[in-house]
Formats: C-alpha cells, sequence, structure tokens
C-alpha cells in the first residue's frame, strides 16, 4: 500500500472509531446530557464532582425544581423526603463554594431550579481548590469519551453485578458505606483551629453567588446545620463570631433553618444522631430533613417561598 494511501486510511479508521465511540456514549448517555431526561433517574457514577456537575447541565433542571448545596456534612440527607419540592442533593464530600457554585451555575443555565438550599458553615469558606477536577462547561466534552466516563462505566458495571454496592440515588443522595467515627484530616484541621479560617476565594464566591441567587428572583434557604454538643462546648464563641459575619454578610432576609438554635439543643446533645460530630448518622439524617421540610411547608403555605412546578 502506497504510504499516501496508507495515511488516509489510517486517519479515516480512526475518525470512524471516535465517531462511533461517541455516539454510543450519547446513546448511553448516564449524565443525561444528549437526550430528554424528564422522567429518567440517574444516579452518580464515577468522580461525583464530575458526575453531578454534568447531571447539573440538563438532568437537574429537567427533574427537579431545588437543589441542596453543602458539603459532606449534608451528602447523606435524603431529600426526597421534602413533599412539597423536588430538591436534588448537589452535596459533595469535601466540597468548598467554589465548587459548589459551579454545580448551580450549570444548574441554572436551563430553566428548572427556581431554589436553593444552601447551608451556611465554615467547611464551604475553608478553601477554594478544585478538588479533582476543575468544573467548567468545557468537562461536557469527557460525557463523549474520557477516562472519568470510562471510570463511570467500570463503576456502573460494578454496581449491576454486585461487586460494589449503590452509593447514590437518582436524587443525588450519598449512603456513607462505612460510620464516620472521626472526623477526615482537613475538617480535624478546621475544627482544631483557634477561630475558623476563612479563604478569601471561597468567601467571595459565597457572597457572589447569594447576590446572582437574588438578583435573578430565586429563593434561598440557608440552612446552619447541626454540630454535637461535646464539638461544641470548646468551639461554641468562634463559631458564634463565625455565624455572625455570615448573617452580617448575607442578610435574614430568607428563610433560615437554624439547628444550631436552642431549639436544636437536645438534638445537638444526643450523639447518637452523630457519627463524628460532624456528620450524621442516618437516623439523624432523616430527623434534620424532616425539620427542614416542616419549615419548608410552613413556608409555601404561607407564600414566603414560591417555586417552579415540577
Amino acid at each position: 500500500m502506497r504510504p499516501r494511501y496508507w495515511l488516509l486510511t489510517t486517519l479515516s479508521t480512526i475518525l470512524i472509531a471516535t465517531v462511533a465511540i461517541a455516539g454510543l456514549n450519547m446513546a448511553a448517555d448516564v449524565y443525561g446530557l444528549y437526550r430528554p431526561s424528564r422522567g429518567r433517574r440517574l444516579p452518580v457514577y464515577g468522580d461525583d464532582r464530575v458526575a453531578k456537575y454534568l447531571l447539573s447541565m440538563r438532568y437537574v433542571p429537567e427533574n427537579f425544581n431545588s437543589l441542596l448545596i453543602g458539603g459532606s456534612v449534608s451528602a447523606n440527607w435524603d431529600v426526597t423526603a421534602i413533599e412539597r419540592l423536588r430538591v436534588y442533593n448537589g452535596s459533595l464530600d469535601g466540597g468548598n463554594m467554589v465548587e459548589e457554585k459551579a454545580l448551580i451555575e450549570a444548574a441554572l443555565e436551563r430553566p428548572g431550579v427556581s431554589a436553593i438550599l444552601l447551608l451556611v458553615h465554615p467547611a464551604l469558606t475553608y478553601s477554594h481548590e478544585f478538588q479533582t477536577v476543575e468544573l467548567k462547561p468545557g468537562l461536557k466534552r469527557s460525557a463523549l469519551g474520557s477516562l472519568s466516563l470510562w471510570n463511570a462505566y467500570t463503576n456502573m458495571l460494578n454496581i449491576r453485578i454486585g461487586r460494589t454496592p449503590q452509593t447514590f440515588d437518582y436524587a443525588g443522595t450519598e449512603t456513607f458505606l462505612y460510620a464516620r467515627s472521626e472526623m477526615n484530616l482537613n475538617m480535624k484541621e478546621m475544627w482544631d483551629a483557634p477561630e475558623f479560617t476563612v479563604d478569601p476565594v471561597a468567601w467571595r464566591a459565597y457572597l457572589d453567588l447569594v447576590a446572582n441567587l437574588r438578583a435573578r428572583g430565586t429563593q434561598i434557604v440557608f440552612i446552619v446545620p447541626p454540630t454535637s454538643e461535646h464539638l461544641l462546648e470548646s468551639k461554641r464563641a468562634p463559631l458564634a463570631r463565625y455565624m455572625d459575619r455570615m448573617r452580617s454578610a448575607i442578610g435574614t432576609g430568607d428563610l433560615w433553618v437554624d439547628f444550631l438554635s436552642p431549639e436544636s439543643e437536645a438534638f445537638c446533645k444526643n450523639r447518637a444522631n452523630f457519627s463524628d460530630g460532624v456528620h450524621l448518622t442516618p437516623d439523624g439524617a432523616k430527623q434534620v430533613v424532616a425539620h427542614i421540610n416542616a419549615a419548608v411547608n410552613r413556608w409555601i403555605t404561607e407564600r414566603r417561598l414560591l417555586v417552579a412546578k415540577r
């Protein structure tokens, strides 16, 4: 074969194979990007950051009207129990506000999401680095063929043959496979410091996000998650100063659900509700979601919280 024909044949074969692989990946559409996703139930496979970011582009706004934003402390909250909202749990393990802001912006590119349930917690403003990959629109190309997509397929296969348990449900809620008896190193470092460190980039991202949500008329439900009393004993004053700073910066005109308020004192004193002082046990998470559900129901009934129907 002449070199010219060999080159053309090789390039044509590569091009056809690339198009065929991309076509197969579009047909599989594990992130709900390339065909209508309303009514589908797509769990997270592979890297949860990549998956939740890509799912937020189309799947979330076509199936949910609200988004819970937080770190690992809210990752196992079963938000499907919130009766009058369709909430997707966008919490990321070790997540910070820069990552979460990218996820929200992706979800708001399409109409559908009209309420954000936003955690107020030092972990979200502790750092600003992307943990695995930068979450940006160009990441959509990875759904056509990439190492992260291969990892997602591998994870999916292992789940279907029973080798690996299903970690996430269709609404983004994570099932913690192992009890977190101790905080991870980053969380422990944050709680051991005399004051809660506030990363200026993450802080700015938080304030910008709140301002942008209000400017577009998106409803915000601020949630201060519970913390075990044994942790609060030594950090109550620093945590109160952090919360005062947050309230001063973002205001109090929205719905606030505060699990550090006196009415939640009994919950925080019950160690059975916590696995490591900040992460909740399944029963503790269930109680927290029930409380949020009641608060949201009251606000919807009073027409102080208006959300799109789904």
